[in-house]
Formats: C-alpha cells, structure tokens, sequence
C-alpha cells in the first residue's frame, strides 16, 4: 500500500504554515527532564525551535503512520535475511520511501558481497499416521527451523520417522529401515544453556554430517591442522566461556618460537589460522578471521596451562583457559568420529529432525555461512522442532505407533558473488551540512519458518522510517545534517554498520555528534545511558518528550530516562550502536521499557506483526525524530568522554 498524497500534500501545506509562524503552536504542558530516574529541570541548552518541536510531535502524535509501515514491510517482504532477494527487496522499498519523502542522496550503499544467496519459501511440517485407515491420517502440524544457508527439499518429503540408533547393535537390527526415513535424534537438553545454543549444536550436527559423508565418498578430510603439522608442534585444548557456556576450543601450535604459527578452532563455530601472532616471554596474542569479524586472543603460558581472553570486533569480551594436550602425532585417527552415524547416512535418508529446548524453535545459519560456495552446502536436512513435537513424535514411536513426517522446505540457494547493502538517505544540514546526527536501525533478519522479522528489528526499521518522514513532511531545515540508515548484517556480527564506520575518515568521524540505534523490539524508548559529559545535551533534547505519551494499559507516562554512567557510555556490544563506539563515535542503543517480552519473539517462530504494540513504535518514533532535530541545532557536537576511557569502556563490551 502507499499513503494517499492528498492527506500528505494537506499535512505538508499545515506544517508550512505552521513553521512559518502562520499557526500558532498549542500549549505545551510544562517540560521536565528525566536523569537517573529523577525528574528535574530541563538543562538550559538552547536547541530546535519550540514551534517545530510541538509539530513534531503533533504530526508523530495524530497523524502516525509507523504501524502502517511496519504492516507494509514485513506483509510485503516477510522476514529479511542478511544477502537474501527479500531483504533487497525490502530495502528498495524503504530507498524509494525516503525519496517520496523529499530525503537526499537516498541509496542502497554497498558494504560487501556473500558467496550464495539464501531465500526460504513457505515452509510446512506435519506428522501423518503411517496407516490411518480412513481420512489423510494427519496427526500435528509442526512449528520448526532449519539453518539458514542449508538445503531444503524438492516439493514436500514425506517418509517414517525412526529414532536415531543409540549403538551399532540397535541399527543392526534396523538395519535397511532408515533409506528415505526422518531420523528423530536425541534431545541434548544438557550442556549448553538457553534456546541459543540449539543453534550451536546444529551446527556442529551439520559439520559433522558433511564430514561424515565425505569420508563414505573416499574423499580426503585431514584437518588444516594437521597438514600443517611439524615436529615442533603443541596442540592445547581449552574452552571459551560464552555468557556462562564453556565452548571447546582447540588450538595448534605448528611453529614455535617468536613469530608463532598454527590455527584456532571454536566448536560449531569457526577455526582459522593465526595472524599476526607473537610471543613475548610468557604472553601469546594473535588474531582470526571468522564469519562475524575479527577477534583478538591475548593468553598468558603458566606451565602446561594458559589462559586470557578473546575480544571479539564488537567489544565483547569472553575468558579462555587451555591445557597442553601434548605434542602433534600423525598418527591415524578412526575412520569415523561417529561411526552409527555413517552407518544411517549410508542409507540416505530423507533428512533429521531435532529437538529444541523449549517452545520455541531458534533460527541461525550455518557455519562459514558468508564464504561458503554453493557447491559446498552439506546436504543433509536437519529440522529443528519444538521440544512438545519432538516429545509428541517419540511418544508414537515409543508406544509402537507408526508414523510419517513430511516437511517441505522451499530453500533457494543462488551462487554469487551477491552484494549487500545498507540504506541510506538524509536530510541536510543548513549551517553546518558536514556534521552529522546517525538514526538508524538493522533492516535485516533471520528468516526461520513463521517469522515475519517484527520485534528484530522491523519495528526499529519502521521507528527510524517514520522518524524520517515526520521530519521531512514538515519540512524542518536542521543546522546539522541528520543522516538516516538501515543496517544489514547486524545478526551475522553488524557487518553493515562495521563497514559503514570502517569506510569514513578520521574527520568524517570527529564530526557524527552521535549514532543512534533502535534495536530493542516493540517496547519504548525509555532512555539511554550516557557518560558523564553527555548528559545534560540529551536530557534538555529529550525533555520535550516526557509527559507527552501515557500507556492506559501499563498506567504510567512514558519517559524518557538519560542515566548517567560515568567517564564514558557504559553499553554492550550487541548492536550496531557499538560499531561507532568502537570508533570514538558516541553510540547509543535506546533502552526499550514496557509489557513486551523481547525474547518471545528474539530469533524465533513467533516474531510476528501480532506482537508490535503501537502506542510504544509511536513514543519512540516522536522521541527519535525530536532527539534527532535538537541535537541537530545544539550549539555545538555532543560532547565527547575521554577518547581512553570510552576505548576501555567499549573494549570491556
């Protein structure tokens, strides 16, 4: 749909004049700033115009369109994953918006290219009885996920679920059962905690799987590590604690010395060579390349042991501990590192379903998704159901109950090399065009069965959209330049914002007063935290906001809480926000506040429009467009934390 141009030309003649001074500006209740959860005086920093400020939020307010927006986008598009012809589809959509709008140098801005491109169709699954006698025999319709960049089937596949072997002697007497059957594999409850690490085990399944089947096909599979292997060489083995998850982690040592050489490799992660590694005394560092960046390793060698840490390019910081697991042998591993599994594979079945944790089905990608040819997919299925299907299916088998599975998984893969954008578009500042105010969000998404990508991110897509037309619909001539993006690659590792950031020069990034990020689902912008320094610039542009939006439901007013935390912005890694701040750049990502639970919908099936609240995108629509004009008319830049303090801030992220 596109919104009627005569209720645009009439808002667009209504602003003129009101910016004009030709309508008076209605009363405004009396403003205050929120800090620290204390409401106060609003700083006295002259910024936007009081006039423009109230249009602002009077056409945010009365005349909304980010409902309709989000609505359009992700009925249209549907989810919107990272390369795929959905997210550039989506993307074209939101450049053409901006220049309907009146916005300048809107663009889609290339940051990279992906070796394949992945679109998903309509997915189904269902279980049939075997034998129904009458009717179709259908018994559930399932809700599941399957990695991103993974193969899927030609049409529906419909064949006997048969539980996976748990020994050789089991699939001897099955023996011949699982050609064209769905294996329902053993729930791994244990270990890894939380619905993510479903993903991790996924992946892990799928790497062993392709190197399974290359072993049965007589192909060479010999790790890098050991071709690589000299005399001289360590192998450790160690963990990499992830948030409270200890991920095994293996590391080899090919040369010795100074100037070290050998690989790393994270479990279902990545594994890759060292670069630029050096030993002084007792401390090891080096670099890898991974598919969500660069991460630095600085351990320190105590005996047989070391430990330190790996700081991933986000800022995120993670413990490592190793033991000396002894020298380099050649000699001969087993055949298979699982040998039933080779047995089943070897009868070709139609594909593995496994089990979530919980209710909820958590979808990522496969690993090396980015490099990774098409000709080099693994091809193997493995489905991921909800953990009442999967125990619905093994009750069935367990009971002696014959059952069918069929799944039929629409993957369209297409060899590249594909080019991946961000949006871009602004609206240019009339005193001091090269300094810059960033909105911005990540359009991108993972696109799992069911998941129309709202609360991550589209909601935050259609809150920086709407704030761009709020803006431009009234025609506000800002004294700086307010430039508008909409990331892509953000759920690989914010890749588009990384490359935006990396691509400026050193002038272009003194003079970004700020970058701010929308990232937080359907809730309301209910603040940020700032350093010290920071902090009366956005309470006394925020201010205008508070008092201005009440949540019947919730029974409070929505505000806007500027928390101050010391010398520099004490945030997280975890969205694009930390790109700039990574870069000197003060980022912010909103704290979003309010009824919604985000990880309901985070990564998974049930990411749908249903679960957008309204009253919130408005809130945070109004708060961004009025943040984004007054910072723009400041008397000068946001003022920056020590550039040490914020670099030891954003690195402890």
């Amino acid at each position: 749909m596109r919104f009627a141009r005569t209720a645009g030309l009439f808002t667009m003649v209504f602003a003129a004049g009101m910016l004009a001074g030709c309508q008076s500006a209605p009363t405004a209740p009396e403003r205050f700033a929120v800090i620290n959860g204390e409401r106060v005086p609003p700083p006295a920093i002259e910024m936007g115009d009081p006039k423009v400020i109230e249009a602002i939020i009077d056409e945010g307010t009365n005349n909304s369109q980010v409902m309709a927006l989000l609505t359009e986008m992700v009925e249209t598009y549907g989810p919107r994953l990272t390369g795929s012809l959905a997210s550039e589809k989506a993307q074209e959509w939101s450049r053409d918006h901006f220049a309907e709008w009146g916005l300048a140098n809107a663009r889609l801005e290339q940051w990279g290219t992906i070796a394949t491109r992945f679109d998903r169709g309509p997915s189904t699954g269902t279980v049939y009885l075997a034998d129904p006698g009458r009717g179709d025999g259908k018994l559930r319709d399932l809700e599941f996920t399957t990695l991103a960049w993974t193969r899927g089937t030609d049409g529906p596949l419909r064949g006997p679920a048969i539980a996976m072997p748990a020994s050789l002697e089991e699939y001897e007497a099955n023996a011949g059962s699982y050609t064209g059957a769905w294996v329902l594999m053993t729930p791994e409850y244990s270990g890894r905690r939380g619905i993510r690490s479903v993903g991790f085990l996924m992946r892990e399944h799928a790497e062993l799987r392709d190197k399974t089947r290359k072993q049965l096909a007589g192909e060479s599979v010999a790790e890098e590590s050991e071709q690589a292997a000299l005399p001289e060489g360590q192998r450790w083995t160690g963990s990499l604690d992830y948030n409270g998850t200890k991920i095994p982690v293996d590391l080899v040592l090919t040369k010795l010395g100074e100037s070290p050489e050998g690989v790393i490799s994270v479990q279902n992660f990545s594994s890759g060579p060292l670069q630029d590694a050096r030993m002084e005394g007792n401390d090891l560092q080096f670099r890898y390349s991974h598919s969500m960046g660069v991460s630095e390793i600085k351990l320190t060698l105590d005996g047989d042991k070391m430990t330190g840490s790996s700081t991933s390019s986000s800022g995120n910081s993670f413990p490592m501990e190793f033991v000396l697991a002894g020298e380099l042998e050649t000699s001969d591993k087993p055949e298979f590192d699982d040998p039933i599994l080779a047995k089943v594979l070897a009868e070709n079945p139609a594909g593995f379903v496994s089990s979530s944790k919980d209710e909820r089905v958590w979808t990522t990608s496969i690993n090396g998704w980015r490099e990774r040819e098409l000709d080099d997919i693994p091809v193997d299925i493995e489905v991921n159901v909800r953990q009442s299907d999967h125990d619905f299916i093994a009750a069935r088998l367990a009971q002696g109950v014959p059952v069918d599975i069929e799944f039929d998984l629409p993957h369209t893969l297409v060899a590249g090399p594909i080019p991946v954008y961000n949006v871009i578009a602004e609206i240019p500042g009339t005193e001091y065009p090269d300094e810059v105010i960033i909105i911005s969000a990540h359009q991108d998404s993972w696109n799992g069965p069911g998941s129309q990508g709202v609360t991550d991110n589209g909601t935050g897509t259609a809150v920086t959209m709407e704030a761009a037309r709020i803006l431009s619909t009234l025609g506000v001539k800002p004294k700086r330049t307010i430039r508008f993006a909409l990331w892509s690659g953000e759920e690989q590792g914010l890749l588009g914002s990384r490359a935006y950031v990396r691509s400026l020069s050193d002038e272009e990034k003194s003079k970004i007063s700020a970058a701010f990020v929308d990232d937080g689902g359907t809730n309301y912008q209910g603040g940020v935290p700032a350093a010290d320094v920071m902090v009366d610039y956005l309470a006394a542009a925020t201010s205008w906001v508070n008092g201005r939006f009440y949540s019947e439901i919730d029974g409070k007013d929505l505000l806007v809480n500027i928390r101050p935390t010391g010398a520099a912005i004490d945030t997280h890694g975890g969205s694009d926000h930390a790109a700039f701040n990574r870069e000197g750049i003060p980022g912010f990502f909103w704290d979003e506040i309010g009824r919604a639970e985000y990880g309901y919908g985070w990564h998974t099936q049930n990411d749908k429009l249903d679960l957008a609240i309204e009253e919130y995108l408005i809130q945070s629509a109004v708060n961004t467009a009025v943040t984004a004009y007054n910072l723009a008319n400041a008397p000068s830049l946001l003022p920056r934390p020590e550039a040490e303090a914020q670099e030891t801030a954003s690195a402890g992220n």
